[in-house]
């Protein structure tokens, strides 16, 4: 099967469709031109959106990221999931005004950790969706844990769980900066753009990313991480500014866009019609 007919991924970082600044508050122009380039897109799409401000100060605050100790956490766990509802409803609005279908499955429905690993996650859902010609939409979220009761499972290890297991094409790192840098470009004016990862200079990718992050899912460091993962798999990764205008159409049509390549390390071979035909 051609490589296009492969299912693509793309992960909607909290940081590009949310003012993290300001709790539940949405970057409404960045869902709608989001949703505007992918309005011709008809090739199989998964879609998985960041928390942002919709779930990472509920998260940080009550510290349920690293397990469940208390009753006076569990308010958290239903404010979090109350509100990254909100988050999801407010994309779908956008796609749907725009003739696509998607159809919201939520994490914590169908995987559990154990000891903050996955130890299941059930991806029928996600199949036969794609199978049926919708658009997944899932979103980072709080995971239920069988030894520490609860956990977080990030919306970038979402995107390299499930673009493994389904033999995607490629998966797309949407954020709020042109790519992975030398430093952090927020607080090193002389940060330089790494254009290419492969499996030569993986390490100066790994080391630019391990900055310290205030994001309770890991940041940069997190996606370099997982990307790394998914390119040593044979999946091709790009982490680029979703915020650029129409970059995010640029590097669905393969024109090229600023940001940085994750060169996949061997070729996959897995087709989507394969990893259907297993639901």
């Amino acid at each position: 099967m051609h490589q296009m007919d492969r299912v693509t991924i793309l992960k909607l970082g909290g940081s590009a469709i949310t003012d993290k600044a300001r709790e539940c508050t949405p970057d409404i122009p960045a869902i709608q031109h989001m949703a505007d380039q992918l309005s011709d897109y008809d090739r199989p799409l998964v879609l998985i959106h960041g928390g942002g401000s919709y779930a990472h100060p509920f998260v940080t605050r009550s510290g349920i990221g690293g397990g469940l100790r208390d009753r006076s956490q569990l308010s958290s766990i239903s404010e979090t999931e109350f509100y990254l509802g909100q988050l999801t409803r407010i994309i779908c609005a956008s796609l749907l005004w725009r003739n696509k279908l998607p159809v919201p499955l939520h994490p914590m429905s169908f995987a559990t950790l154990d000891k903050g690993r996955v130890k299941k996650i059930m991806l029928d859902p996600i199949r036969k969706s794609l199978g049926a010609g919708l658009i997944p939409l899932l979103h980072g979220d709080l995971v239920f844990d069988e030894s520490r009761g609860i956990g977080v499972l990030s919306g970038d290890r979402i995107a390299s769980l499930i673009g493994s297991r389904l033999g995607a094409s490629r998966v797309l790192f949407g954020c709020d900066v042109d790519g992975v840098y030398s430093a952090n470009p927020k607080g090193f004016l002389n940060a330089t753009l790494i254009p290419e990862v492969t499996s030569e200079n993986f390490r100066v990718a790994l080391h630019a990313s391990r900055s310290p992050s205030g994001d309770a899912t890991g940041g940069m460091g997190e996606k370099v991480r997982q990307a790394l993962r998914l390119a040593k798999n044979g999946c091709e990764c790009y982490v680029f500014n979703l915020r650029g205008k129409n970059s995010l159409r640029k590097i669905l049509d393969g024109d090229g866009v600023v940001g940085t390549r994750f060169v996949a390390w061997k070729r996959a071979r897995t087709s989507l019609r394969q990893s259907l035909q297993k639901a």
